[in-house]
């Protein structure tokens, strides 16, 4: 199936294809002129994305591209794969002036994350993670980039149903 025709799903079981395993330090992203994956950016040094990373398929975010996505997991997920997850929050975030924000999101089909259901329930090293990654990330890409909040299921699914309706 060519990656444009990856179905959204809906906001409590919705698709992540995923771009960026996790611990890698190439940002591959898709080209939806080119229907693939393509390399943009790249890490050096010690920083890696902290959990696999990628988009909702069928959605338009505010920088206007597809909504991204990291999915929490105990090991990386290879790029292209399409994963079938749940929200349970949101990192809000702005790249160079535009809303960039992240859903966090666990993979449906792997029991060992069953007890976590919103933010709370995310590990505080896991939360550490994204506020380390995104304290080195403006330094590494030379842009301005900043977390600016973390919030909620509630808010993350918001998200997905303003960026599938923008997507329509």
């Amino acid at each position: 199936m060519p990656f444009k025709d990856v179905p959204f799903g809906d906001a409590k079981t919705f698709n992540v294809v995923v771009e960026v395993p996790a611990g890698g330090q190439k940002k591959y992203e898709y080209d939806s002129e080119m229907d693939a994956i393509k390399l943009g950016e790249v890490l050096y040094d010690d920083l890696r994305f902290p959990f696999n990373y990628g988009h909702v398929p069928k959605t338009l975010a505010g920088d206007n591209d597809l909504l991204d996505a990291f999915v929490i997991s105990s090991y990386p997920i290879t790029t292209g794969t399409v994963v079938e997850c749940r929200a349970v929050g949101l990192l809000e975030v702005m790249d160079r002036g535009k809303r960039d924000n992240k859903i966090l999101a666990i993979p449906v089909n792997d029991t060992r994350f069953n007890q976590i259901q919103n933010i709370e329930d995310v590990p505080a090293a896991d939360i550490e993670k994204f506020k380390s990654f995104y304290a080195a990330l403006p330094a590494a890409w030379n842009r301005e980039i900043t977390l600016a909040g973390i919030k909620n299921k509630e808010a993350a699914v918001k998200e997905l149903l303003l960026t599938q309706e923008l997507a329509d």
